[in-house]
């Protein structure tokens, strides 16, 4: 009998890998190296991996430096069935060599050469690695080598886990082939997200453990991005080598290795009208030749020369005054205007590792998108009186005010307060616990939607049974809210993933790049960004993944909310890089007057970045002079939610319409379930149907929550059973709402629903009443129905138990139950 693949690899690859020295040392050989961890599927609540994908062997010259991967087959196939799979998992690895074999003949791919050839043995370490430097164009003397191939620094005993991914690998390697190679200038291009700094931190640490590099400056653009980068690297590095450059330094010391700072501390400045220093370049403090090596964080927010005769970026003098070192950049843009200065300076980068790649390989969350408006802004607003005075007392210009006028030339609090109310039903209707960030107009804008915010959960928590929720639900974070020390206590609580205080952070500027909360589950854009830089920043502050194996807790997929602003029509954009999930166009917030309202015209793509490159200071100093801001009351409960209007995507990632959307899932429902009677049968068996719900529809890429919304947009009606919705949608049967099948269902089986024993009776109603009050979910004897307070009432599981006779008498009532609500006879 033929060996199967494993068999395979046992008993006739291994010994001839071992023969080649290939098992000399445990970290030679990754055997199953997952390359991806399988990308996930986002329905708005639950996501769900694809399968990961995996190369049998991935093989290491030394720990830290990959060299080749194996393909292997079952003895039986021909040699080459693992060709394809070799070459892709090689290019993709940035590998120059890969071999497929069957255990008895082997192929030898060259990618570099794009040749192959059947050889008898595996090649030795010492003679991949020589092909290596060969095809790498690499020279090496001792000093080279060392840096080559010296280990990354274990974490393990630090408490962490973390290993790196093959693109971060790819990134290190040819970061130092091209240092030794002489070149000075490196871009490294990889999504928000994606682990730039700990790509960062192991690169910096081969390079300084190895003695290459001895002096070296790591620089950000924020201070809240300096600490943290500090922090990361303070822990794998010797003791006091580390050193955090502070404005209030009165010298910088010289004796450290690794330097942290930020550009305003070392880059002074002059006045705009005579020239005059205001403040001196303090990284003139070291000698010009001091550092050996620069690593510049969001290089793109800095490396930029003068342009149009205006300084751009002032501090880009630092980099020619140390230009005998070797600089790196750190970006997560890719080319475009705003960045092109980067990419002059840099050249083009060593790798680019993109938003899509990171959401194709599983190693970031993808998105839905909601985009919700008002009437206020979608027609505009002009006052009806000369006579309305805001709260300083200035009368109310009467003019036409435009969204962009909107908390910069008029703060309307009602406005602010609608929102506040959506983003809290989503909320509830998602995950009342689900981190959310939320990017504002200006600080004062951030003020009042973390006030509105507050009041919006004090008046739904009883509601969704949060009463026993303590402490800040929503907070600002801006510049203006460090504590004495330049810290931010409330961020860091925000960070923590086991934290619940806060769950919302509104912000204007601060937190658009750099800080990591791995379970963000919202982003919510209260302001347009006009710049693709800064959307792609803000972006990622939501895709980064968080898994716990607990659907309750972990972090697969997560909401971008559009409030009133064009940012979004950067996804049409040909450098966007990806595809949602979905599109989810809930309509107007409707303001019930509209004779007050006129059309509004959006701003042109140029006034929108000039908008978005003010800091949250310009911001500032914007309100104070033409700002109107309106009473709290102005405007009060003329504005209400609109019914929900949804685009769906297709197979394709594109855009389709709501019919298309419909026969699309159908396609793929009927697959499975052939017809009603079918239906019937799943809605009858509640253990079957929950499975069928919760995990089956999903491996079809059918998205039941999807089809809710497409049924109430089309009918207006929540309180239908799913069962009714897809006999509706697929099999288009006429649907009943609860209330219509629970009195059909009583009249076939009236001894099921009125008992003579009075608790068993009054039982049946409140689950009924339950049953009927709960949107599209079927009628079943769950663990979260016992948790309800109204059955909490009863004893909860026991006293169910025993009102209704005992176990196996609960599970007989469950089974007639479900029998009885979806009797094949009941019809509309």
């Amino acid at each position: 009998m033929s060996r199967n693949e494993a068999k395979t690899i046992k008993e006739l690859v291994n010994p001839k890998l071992k023969a080649a020295g290939w098992f000399e040392h445990n970290w030679q050989l990754d055997p199953e190296y997952k390359i991806t961890k399988g990308r996930i599927h986002f329905d708005g609540k639950i996501g769900k991996r694809d399968q990961y994908l995996y190369a049998d062997y991935l093989m290491r010259y030394k720990s830290s430096l990959p060299i080749a991967l194996i393909e292997a087959k079952a003895e039986d196939k021909h040699h080459e069935e693992g060709r394809k799979q070799a070459l892709e998992y090689a290019k993709q690895l940035g590998l120059f060599f890969s071999y497929a074999t069957n255990g008895h003949q082997i192929e030898f791919y060259n990618l570099k050469q794009s040749t192959q050839e059947i050889v008898s043995r595996f090649h030795s370490p010492e003679e991949l690695f020589k092909m290596y430097l060969k095809e790498a164009q690499l020279d090496l003397n001792d000093q080279d080598r060392k840096t080559l191939t010296y280990d990354y620094y274990d974490e393990s005993s630090s408490g962490k886990r973390r290993s790196l991914r093959y693109y971060q690998e790819n990134a290190i390697t040819k970061t130092i082939e091209a240092i030794i190679q002489g070149q000075k200038r490196v871009l490294i291009n990889m999504a928000t997200g994606t682990g730039k700094t700990y790509t960062a931190i192991q690169l910096i640490y081969k390079l300084w453990k190895s003695q290459y590099v001895k002096k070296i400056l790591f620089m950000v653009d924020r201070n809240i991005l300096a600490t943290q980068a500090f922090d990361d690297f303070a822990a794998i590095m010797d003791k006091d080598s580390c050193y955090r450059l502070e404005p209030s330094d009165d010298k910088f010391p010289l004796g450290r290795d690794l330097y942290f700072g930020i550009y305003q501390t070392l880059v002074g400045g002059t006045d705009d009208d005579d020239g005059t220093v205001i403040k001196p370049d303090r990284f003139k403090e070291f000698p010009e030749n001091y550092f050996d090596l620069i690593v510049i964080d969001e290089a793109h927010r800095g490396a930029r020369t003068s342009r149009n005769g205006e300084e751009s970026s002032s501090w880009f003098r630092l980099l020619e005054y140390f230009k005998s070192s070797v600089q790196i950049g750190l970006t997560a843009t890719p080319k475009r205007e705003e960045s092109n200065d980067t990419y002059a300076y840099f050249g083009k980068p060593i790798i680019s590792y993109s938003l899509k790649n990171g959401i194709e390989d599983g190693y970031l969350a993808p998105y839905i998108i909601k985009r919700v408006t008002s009437n206020i802004d979608a027609l505009g607003f002009r006052p009806d009186s000369s006579n309305i005075q805001d709260v300083r007392g200035q009368k109310l210009e009467l003019k036409d005010y435009l969204t962009p006028d909107f908390e910069r030339k008029l703060s309307i609090p009602q406005r602010t307060r609608a929102f506040a109310y959506h983003l809290l039903r989503h909320l509830m209707g998602t995950d009342p616990l689900g981190k959310t960030i939320v990017f504002c107009i200006n600080q004062e804008h951030a003020l009042d939607m973390a006030k509105y915010c507050r009041e919006a959960f004090n008046q739904y928590k009883e509601k969704y049974t949060l009463d026993h929720y303590e402490g800040d639900y929503a907070l600002r974070i801006t510049g203006n809210d460090k504590n004495s020390k330049g810290k931010y206590p409330d961020l860091v609580k925000f960070q923590d993933v086991e934290s619940h205080q806060p769950i919302i952070v509104t912000t204007s500027k601060l937190l658009t790049t750099g800080v990591d909360v791995s379970n963000i589950k919202n982003i919510v854009l209260f302001r347009n960004v006009g710049s693709m830089v800064e959307f792609k920043q803000i972006i990622g502050r939501g895709t980064r993944v968080y898994e716990t194996g607990d659907e309750r807790t972990q972090k697969l997929g997560f909401y971008i909310l559009e409030y009133a602003n064009y940012s979004t029509q950067l996804f049409n954009d040909p450098e966007w890089d990806d595809n949602p999930e979905d599109f989810i166009d809930e309509g107007p917030l409707i303001v019930e007057d509209e004779d007050s309202f006129i059309h509004d015209v959006p701003k042109t793509k140029s006034e929108l970045e000039k908008e978005n490159k003010r800091t949250e200071e310009e911001e500032d100093d914007l309100k104070k002079d033409i700002r109107y801001r309106m009473s709290e009351d102005f405007l009060s409960g003329r504005i209400k939610m609109a019914a929900e209007s949804i685009t769906f995507t297709g197979s394709d990632g594109k855009p389709i319409s709501q019919d298309e959307y419909i026969l699309y899932q159908s396609e793929m429902f009927l697959e499975h379930v052939k017809d009603i009677n079918a239906l019937n049968s799943i809605w009858q068996d509640h253990k079957y149907r929950h499975r069928f719900l919760q995990e089956e529809l999903r491996d079809y890429k059918i998205s039941i929550e999807n089809l809710h919304s497409i049924f109430f947009e089309k009918y207006a009606k929540r309180n239908v059973d799913s069962y009714d919705i897809l006999a509706s949608l697929i099999f288009k049967k006429p649907y009943l709402t609860k209330e219509e099948r629970i009195n059909k269902a009583r009249e076939l089986n009236p001894k099921l629903f009125e008992r003579n024993d009075l608790k068993q009776n009054s039982l049946v109603k409140d689950l009924v009443e339950i049953y009927k009050s709960t949107n599209y979910k079927p009628f079943t004897l769950s663990q979260e129905l016992f948790q309800l307070p109204k059955i909490q009432n009863y004893g909860g599981y026991n006293g169910i138990k025993n009102i209704l006779g005992g176990e196996q008498s609960m599970m007989e009532f469950n089974i007639n139950m479900q029998k009885a609500i979806y009797d094949s006879r009941i019809t509309a």
